[in-house]
């Protein structure tokens, strides 16, 4: 706790900071000023939670200085000292509601009892408001969940809750104008409990300059609703600095979209500019992280149509290893969906979802292995539905498709034998049950005959084989933030999660653990 000694007498300041035991009274830092205006500039810059103060001094007395503190910091506690039998100023310190008025010549177990006093007195006052802080949030999460319904159908409710919530302020007219902000994240990425609380305050503190309030709600995973509040009309200038602010918070979590509606007048009318905030979000996928999207920023972004049988092309030119003609199909792809409000997410997931099982299916067809699998259906859409924004989607697509002219560049025609071996087990590498037996079966071979073709084509025995593709997959799942150790143990196919941190280690020098940490950094 902090303690501000304002006195002209620095007989008297020496005397209190060097005879009192401050620690022992909860104190653990001390300030002196030598009047009035040096003891208000001490209380802006410190923010005293106790100031111990004389009442006459130059320049600014005690009584003045604890008014001006008193509209900065309203909590803080005071004690006056005079050696004037002063009616006035004892007056004045009881409308200030001091905690004590004490007499010089000073009496130091008096001051120490005054101080201890004070010190109480400043932590039910501090628990109170904590207290008041918290019930003012929960009305204001309620109201900020109910602003984001039709308003026919809350009306009542969202009177009620604006009354509630303006009791702190005496007044409504801070709901006069208003405007919605949604900021999406990925579901999987994990926020502590009161993240929205501490990211609500951070932008409170931002824009408190901009004289604006701030109410919100996670309306869903990850999925944040800031209703911001003005007692005059938004202005274009208001709006672009209230931007700023919004990137300068969320920019480094690096994924995440947001939206802000039109500006509304009234508390029931917020729906609309939230309503306008939900449709302009719906296009973000297609955006650069981080794009402010607004309904008058996608009215001037041209719209386009994807062209037709771009799958058929596609899955035609891959047939005849034309990199050309898919590069160029690539371009076109990305040239139609990026940036463009006019597209439907599912719409473009499916197109890319079939382009993916083109690569599959040209992979099994010139046994292909290489580092990525023929994957299932269901995997391959869960695939495409994975990413966050369009441009990672994209490149992903790109990605694979050098992958795939590289190993076809690259790799001789592998055994068929071989290949089948390696399609299953990239397949089905995540049940820990899978034998060598189930495996041969697939690739109509006896078990012994199975390994001994694969050990004489790949240099490797089956099981090494097996082993070193779980522990692979295992680096990629574990790049992932959404997954645990113990979860990636049992989705490449490790009943034993000790079992696979020992095998991990010994693959790849270090811990699942230490791994993930250095990729997640």
């Amino acid at each position: 706790m902090k303690l501000l000694i304002a006195d002209d007498e620095i007989l008297t300041r020496t005397g209190l900071t060097t005879s009192i035991v401050w620690s022992d009274l909860g104190i653990d830092q001390v300030y002196e000023a030598s009047d009035g205006v040096e003891g208000l500039e001490m209380a802006k810059k410190y923010q005293p939670d106790i100031v111990l103060s004389d009442v006459r001094m130059p320049r600014m007395n005690g009584i003045d200085m604890l008014y001006k503190i008193r509209e900065i910091a309203p909590d803080t506690s005071f004690i006056f000292m005079s050696g004037y039998s002063d009616k006035e100023y004892l007056k004045a310190a009881i409308k200030l509601q001091a905690v004590s008025y004490v007499e010089k010549p000073l009496d130091l177990g008096e001051i120490s009892q005054a101080v201890r006093t004070a010190a109480e007195r400043h932590l039910q006052v501090i628990e109170s408001r904590r207290s008041q802080d918290l019930r003012l949030n929960m009305v204001g999460t309620q109201l900020a969940l109910v602003l984001t319904q039709p308003d026919h159908s809350v009306h009542d409710t969202i009177d009620e809750l604006s009354r509630n919530y303006c009791r702190k302020y005496g007044t409504d007219d801070i709901f006069h104008s208003a405007v919605t902000i949604i900021v999406k994240m990925p579901e999987w990425l994990e926020f502590p409990l009161d993240h929205l609380n501490t990211m609500e305050k951070q932008l409170h503190d931002m824009i408190r300059p901009l004289h604006l309030h701030i109410i919100s709600a996670e309306k869903r995973t990850n999925l944040f609703v800031f209703h911001v509040f003005r007692r005059a009309d938004f202005t274009p200038q208001i709006l672009t600095s209230l931007q700023s602010y919004l990137k300068q918070l969320f920019t480094p979590f690096i994924n995440y979209h947001f939206a802000i509606g039109t500006p509304v007048t009234g508390i029931h009318h917020i729906y609309d500019s939230y309503s306008a905030a939900v449709i302009a979000l719906q296009s973000a996928f297609f955006f650069a992280p981080g794009t402010c999207l607004t309904p008058d920023y996608l009215s001037g972004v041209p719209r386009r149509e994807l062209p037709e049988a771009m799958a058929e092309s596609f899955t035609k030119a891959l047939g005849q290893a034309d990199q050309d003609a898919t590069d160029r199909i690539c371009a076109q792809l990305q040239e139609s969906c990026y940036e463009n409000p006019s597209l439907l997410i599912r719409t473009v997931q499916s197109l890319y979802f079939q382009l993916f099982a083109a690569l599959a299916e040209q992979r099994r067809a010139r046994q292909l292995a290489g580092k990525t699998p023929a994957m299932a259906a269901d995997e391959l859409l869960s695939h495409t539905e994975h990413f966050f924004f369009y441009q990672n989607l994209h490149q992903k697509l790109i990605d694979s498709l050098n992958e795939f002219y590289g190993d076809l560049n690259t790799s001789e025609s592998e055994n068929s034998s071989v290949y089948l071996i390696k399609n299953y087990i990239q397949r089905h590498y995540g049940n820990p049950l899978l034998s060598t037996k189930e495996i041969s079966e697939y690739a109509s071979l006896s078990a012994s005959y199975a390994c001994t073709v694969f050990k004489n084509e790949t240099g490797q025995t089956l099981n090494q084989y097996l082993t070193e593709y779980r522990l692979k997959k295992a680096q990629e799942l574990l790049n992932d933030p959404r997954n645990t150790v113990s979860g990636v143990s049992a989705m490449v196919g490790y009943n034993d999660s000790n079992y696979f941190s020992k095998a991990f280690k010994k693959y790849t020098g270090i811990s699942p653990t230490v791994y993930r940490e250095r990729r997640l950094k």
